[in-house]
């Protein structure tokens, strides 16, 4: 019952929203994202592009991350402030791209029940469990932005500069 409440409040929320998706990334680590990545050099938005699809459909892991951008020649030399830097942006991009999936398939059960009248318990228990692992791991994104965030504070700007 508990997952059937879930999917009919975000659903509810979707739909008064205009099929917006409420954001739960902190404040600080959106301005961030935003002042960042319209300044960035082609290479690093790729590469933080790229990383954040990678990342769908999996448990966000800040270690995993760190390792790749090491392992990178592009960001050889980076203090630790950059990585983590680097680490906040492709979050934040994996929480807007996991935003627009979870909009999209809003959308589709709510098509798709206005299409069939009838749903099955089933169908409903699939749907949630969908929806709960999304917004689980939007959650955890959010949880390991807010840590990184905590680390970087007063080093935005330089971050920022050494990235361009």
């Amino acid at each position: 019952m508990k997952p059937l409440i879930l999917f009919a409040f975000l659903f509810s929320i979707a739909l008064a929203a205009n099929a917006q998706v409420p954001k739960a990334m902190p404040p600080d680590a959106n301005e961030f994202y935003e002042q960042s990545m319209p300044l960035l050099r082609s290479p690093v938005k790729n590469f933080i592009l790229q990383s954040a699809k990678v990342m769908e459909h999996r448990k966000s892991n800040t270690d995993s991350l760190t390792t790749a951008f090491h392992k990178n020649p592009l960001f050889k030399g980076m203090s630790n402030a950059d990585i983590e830097g680097l680490e906040v942006l492709v979050m934040v991009q994996a929480s807007l791209n996991t935003d627009a999936e979870l909009k999209k398939m809003v959308l589709e059960i709510g098509r798709k029940n206005d299409k069939t009248k009838a749903n099955t318990p089933e169908s409903n228990k699939e749907q949630d469990a969908q929806l709960q692992k999304i917004m689980d791991r939007k959650s955890d994104m959010a949880e390991q932005v807010s840590y990184t965030m905590k680390k970087i504070t007063g080093n935005e700007r330089n971050i920022i500069n050494n990235l361009k």
